[in-house]
């Protein structure tokens, strides 16, 4: 018999919605373990070259 689950699915899914919504990292502690659920981060933050402005002078 396989050991019972430390939370159900409809928590994990439930985290999932809420990290993703709000963009944070979602918590829970059962047993003395902590389970965390993060947000994946988006394409915006990735590193890009900025181009350099054109016709600027000092």
């Amino acid at each position: 018999m396989t050991a019972p689950a430390l939370i159900k699915e409809s928590d994990l899914k439930r985290m999932a919605k809420i990290a993703k919504r709000d963009g944070v990292r979602v918590e829970i502690e059962v047993n003395g373990r902590i389970l965390r659920v993060a947000p994946d981060i988006p394409t915006i933050h990735s590193i890009r070259p900025v181009a350099p402005p054109v016709e600027f002078d000092l």
